[in-house]
């Protein structure tokens, strides 16, 4: 019968043990203490790429979700001492090489040090909303900085304080070398009107992808407050109120028009969409009927944010075999959400190839300290399995494949943009 030890003799023999795995747990012990001041590169960071484009991309147009560049994006350049422009120091390759950059900014623009200013916002903020943001006029030159050609207004915080941010919004993209699209003066404007400065909230922003294929893009929320619409006679953002649903039709049916119609005669329309739940990593019945709609007057491209989480692409057939492709929601690009879902990310790149051919690709991303940068170390496998999945859930097997740490969509086989070529 075995003796039972006493508390001393357990102790020692504790010690005894310890001594000969001492060297071991002091290794382990290292490890530990060492990965908060080494470990962060290996697992999460990504440096900034330095070839993005491959030779056989003859055009490419890049497009990204939600953006804001106040509340704790701000503070975060702050506590870092450096300009808000470091929020895109990561993903700057992917848009200096791209032909076209779009995206939806989330906030107003209001120059806080403008004492009048300053002074009338806790009076201007809506009191039927709960969350009121704004980001200072240097945000419009941190995009400006980036590589954005256009961004979207068109969304549910644009005009959180009112007349006031609707005002200040207008007086600082009017001089901004960037398009500006789904806010604006009124809508309806006269051709005088326009050219005497005042923006069209429903107006179609065209550009060109060669000689022969031109591309138009216009900016619609589906979610919005009361007091946000803009209407004949009345600034605002582009919304469904007040027969918003017939005049989007009506622009994207005029954006294909021919010239002596009095269309814009683009072979391209892409639509900047706010809809959606928050945080519903999934389409409802509202985005799909939307979806429909656009596709049956011509939409091909669809951009979707809102929910700050990736959600699925899709293909929506309209009436007359005209297929869009739809990017539900693009997630978060520049926020400050701290939980998983919102900081999986993605640039979509459509991509015009010099065989002819058509795709549209994602590179997956992840928002770390408020700026987006691209998935790597030991967490890549991980994190572009999530966002990959998520993305693809709802496209036919055949029409995607992963290569080069991106999800590629052949446009073709989806029959998107079918007769839209840009090579001799």
């Amino acid at each position: 019968m075995s003796k039972e030890l006493s508390f001393k003799e357990r102790l020692k023999l504790w010690t005894i043990r310890h001594r000969d795995k001492a060297l071991l747990h002091s290794i382990i012990a290292l490890i530990v203490l060492a990965i908060p001041f080494f470990g962060h590169q290996l697992f999460f960071s990504a440096s900034p790429p330095s070839d993005t484009r491959p030779d056989n991309v003859e055009y490419r147009m890049s497009m990204v979700g939600d953006m804001m560049m106040g509340r704790h994006v701000h503070d975060a350049a702050i506590r870092s001492n450096e300009p808000i422009d470091r929020v895109f120091d990561y993903v700057h390759p992917f848009f200096e090489e791209s032909d076209y950059v779009t995206g939806n900014f989330e906030t107003p623009i209001l120059n806080v040090d403008d004492e009048e200013v300053a002074a009338v916002m806790d009076d201007a903020e809506l009191h039927n909303k709960d969350i009121h943001i704004y980001s200072e006029p240097w945000a419009m030159d941190a995009l400006v900085n980036a590589g954005f050609d256009s961004v979207s207004f068109a969304n549910n915080h644009a005009l959180d304080f009112g007349d006031l941010s609707l005002q200040q919004t207008l007086e600082h993209i009017e001089d901004a070398p960037i398009e500006t699209v789904g806010i604006g003066d009124a809508m309806n404007l006269s051709d005088e009107e326009i050219e005497e400065g005042a923006t069209d909230a429903a107006e179609m922003s065209y550009f060109d992808i060669n000689d022969d294929v031109r591309a138009g893009i216009i900016g619609f929320t589906d979610v919005f407050v009361q007091g946000f619409s803009a209407q004949d006679y009345v600034g605002g953002v582009f919304t469904p109120q007040n027969e918003g649903l017939m005049e989007l039709r009506n622009r994207l049916l005029q954006a294909k028009a021919a010239e002596e119609d009095g269309g814009g005669e683009a072979d391209v329309v892409i639509v900047h969409i706010h809809w959606g739940d928050e945080y519903q990593v999934g389409s409802n019945d509202t985005q799909e009927e939307r979806a429909q709609y656009l596709a049956n007057y011509g939409a091909d491209i669809i951009i979707g944010h809102h929910s700050h989480v990736l959600e699925p692409v899709t293909v929506v057939e309209g009436v007359d075999g005209n297929r869009a492709i739809v990017m539900n929601s693009m997630g978060n690009f520049v926020f400050d959400q701290g939980w998983t879902r919102t900081k999986e990310s993605a640039i979509a790149q459509l991509d015009f190839l010099d065989d002819g051919s058509k795709q549209l690709s994602f590179v997956p991303m992840y928002i770390e300290d408020t700026r987006p940068r691209e998935t790597a170390g030991l967490t890549k496998f991980y994190r572009d399995y999530r966002i990959f999945r998520t993305l693809r859930k709802e496209l036919d097997n055949e029409w995607w494949t992963v290569e080069d740490g991106r999800l590629n969509i052949d446009l073709d086989k989806a029959g998107v943009l079918e007769g839209v070529e840009i090579t001799s």
